[in-house]
């Protein structure tokens, strides 16, 4: 088990070491020392030979090249064509070597804490992953926490996307044979019996990151009354607006400090996903722009209490 944890912890450097040195590449003996000082408690260098065959793994279980450069007298990363093509393989890939890594940490060692809670669906992902590389059908039940039966999906699948621990496959549904033209998100954790099936082709280039970017999480339901991006205010106190610098709500955020507070600006679409959100943060925030979402915040906290009395 620990070779296995070796190898897969020292292929997953040396993937991330190349990504951040981009054109300019590496010497052999450069990257040995960056891999002896990437691990505390072993030392992850290794031979040109044994280098060598882990350049020969990261090819053929990732399809990404690592060549030498002989007028540069480097090692680089190509970038050409053929790797851009199968991208989302690599991503898949690499971040289940990150995860696997991870998971063989904190089975082995007594510093790294997790959390505890079990994260459920999880069985379904390398079957999901294989239907979105190859461009292929999914067919599950699934299975909505307020319903009592579960109904069979079809779906063209084209991405996984996880929010707050929970994974989500993203793609067109078909119904009646017809592919229906909005996005829509299915929890893994609600999926059964899933299965990879027929390959589709897909006419139109889909940007599923672009889709979201608007919204908080997953949750592409605007409230009522908002069907576009509007400003989102929100202030705090200084102090506690230093946690949203190093954990930000959203990516569009921006903060400045005015009269002593530290006002949160973001370019969102409301949601309520956005709502529990901001009341997750109690009383250390209040959203003071647009009106409208003040109004639909303080009914939400409105029916909280009530819940008490």
């Amino acid at each position: 088990m620990a070779n296995k944890h070796n190898l897969i912890s020292r292929l997953t450097r040396i993937v991330e070491i190349f990504q951040l040195q981009g054109e300019n590449g590496l010497a052999f003996e450069e990257l040995n020392n960056k891999l002896k000082n990437s691990f505390i408690d072993e030392d992850h260098s290794v031979s040109l030979r044994t280098f060598q065959r882990d350049l020969k793994d990261i090819e053929s279980s990732l399809k990404i090249k690592i060549v030498y450069n002989k007028a540069k007298m480097k090692y680089i990363l190509l970038d050409d064509a053929s790797q851009k093509t199968s991208k989302n393989s690599q991503l898949f890939t690499i971040e289940s070597l990150k995860m696997l890594n991870i998971a063989q940490d904190v089975s082995n060692s007594d510093f790294i804490l997790i959390d505890n809670r079990k994260v459920t669906g999880l069985e379904n992902y390398s079957t999901i992953k294989e239907a979105i590389c190859l461009k292929k059908h999914l067919e599950f039940n699934y299975q909505k926490f307020d319903q009592y039966k579960a109904h069979k999906r079809k779906l063209m699948p084209l991405a996984l996307k996880e929010s707050k621990s929970r994974w989500y496959v993203v793609g067109f549904e078909i119904k009646d044979g017809l592919k229906i033209n909005v996005l829509k998100t299915f929890a893994l954790d609600r999926i059964y019996n899933c299965e990879v099936t027929t390959e589709f082709i897909l006419k139109d280039t889909i940007d599923v990151q672009n889709h979201f970017k608007d919204f908080m999480g997953v949750t592409t339901k605007p409230l009522d009354g908002f069907s576009k991006k509007t400003t989102v205010k929100i202030e705090t106190s200084i102090e506690y607006g230093k946690y949203f610098s190093t954990l930000p709500i959203h990516q569009s955020q921006k903060t400045e400090i005015e009269n002593g507070k530290t006002i949160i600006s973001l370019q969102v679409i409301p949601t309520m996903e956005l709502v529990s959100e901001i009341l997750s943060h109690n009383h250390q925030i209040k959203v003071i722009e647009p009106k409208e979402l003040v109004s639909i915040v303080k009914k939400t906290i409105s029916q909280n209490l009530k819940q008490y009395n």
